[in-house]
C-alpha cells in the first residue's frame, strides 16, 4: 500500500543540546491508524510537531505524500495543514470565542458558503456530544469538552491525516471510549490517523501497530 508519510533519519536537537528525537526512521501507510506511546518526555509531541510542519527537523526528512516537507515554502503551509489536522494536548483554542467560532474558523478562512459551514460544524459537534454547546465560551466548557472541540476542529476539513497528541487524556472512561469510537469511524472512512499517548489501554488490545519512543529513538521501528 502507498505510503502518506515517510519519515528518514529524522533528528531534532534543541539548544544548548538536548536530543529530542534522534535517527527516526518509519513509514505510514494511506488509512493506517497507528499508536505512539513512550514515556512523557519520550518525544511524542516533538514528533507530531515535526510532521505538522510546526517546528523542523535538525536533520533528516520528512515526506507528506511523496514531497518533503521542507519542500513546502511558508505561503503552502495553510493548505498543506487543510490535508493534516491535529488534535493538540493543550487544545489550543480560543477561550473568549464560541465553541461555534472555534470550530468554523478553518472553514471561514476558504470562502465556503455559510450555509454550509453551519451544517458541517452542527454536525461535527452532535457526532462528538456537543448538541447545543455551539454558542457557549469555550471558557466555560470542562476540559473534556475542550477536547472534544478540539478534535471537532482537527476533523472540521476532513484531512488525509489527523495527529492526535493525548486526545483522550482529559476524558473520563465512557467519553475516552466515545472518542475512540470516533478515530475508529474516521479510521474507517478513509483518513489516516496517528496517535500519542502513554494510555496503553488504548491500545492493549488492538491489532493496531504501535510504535514505542524512549528518550528521543525509536525503539521498534
Amino acid at each position: 500500500m502507498e505510503d502518506i508519510l515517510r519519515l528518514e533519519r529524522v533528528s531534532k536537537v534543541y539548544k544548548p543540546n538536548i536530543r529530542a528525537l534522534d535517527d527516526i526512521t518509519f513509514s505510514v501507510a494511506k488509512g493506517e491508524f497507528i499508536f505512539i506511546t513512550g514515556p512523557s518526555g519520550s518525544g511524542k509531541s516533538t514528533l507530531l510537531n515535526l510532521i505538522f510542519r510546526a517546528e523542523k527537523p535538525t536533520s533528516g526528512e520528512i515526506f507528506f505524500e511523496g514531497r518533503p516537507l521542507s519542500s513546502f515554502p511558508r505561503k503552502e503551509i495553510p493548505f498543506l495543514r487543510r490535508k493534516i489536522g491535529f488534535v493538540f494536548q493543550d487544545f489550543k483554542l480560543l477561550e473568549n470565542h464560541t465553541v461555534f467560532e472555534n470550530v468554523a474558523i478553518s472553514l471561514e478562512i476558504q470562502d465556503i458558503p455559510e450555509g454550509e459551514i453551519r451544517y458541517r460544524v452542527l454536525k461535527i459537534l452532535k457526532r462528538l456530544g456537543l448538541a447545543g454547546k455551539e454558542n457557549q465560551l469555550v471558557k466555560q466548557l470542562s476540559g473534556g469538552e475542550k477536547q472534544r472541540v478540539a478534535l471537532a476542529r482537527a476533523v472540521i476539513n476532513r484531512p488525509r491525516l489527523l495527529l492526535a497528541d493525548e486526545p483522550t487524556g482529559n476524558l473520563d472512561a465512557r467519553r475516552t471510549e466515545e472518542v475512540m469510537e470516533i478515530f475508529e469511524d474516521l479510521n474507517a472512512e478513509g483518513t489516516t490517523i496517528i496517535l500519542a499517548t502513554h494510555d496503553h489501554s488504548l491500545f492493549v488490545d488492538s491489532h493496531r501497530r504501535v510504535l514505542l519512543l524512549d528518550e528521543g529513538r525509536l525503539l521498534n521501528p
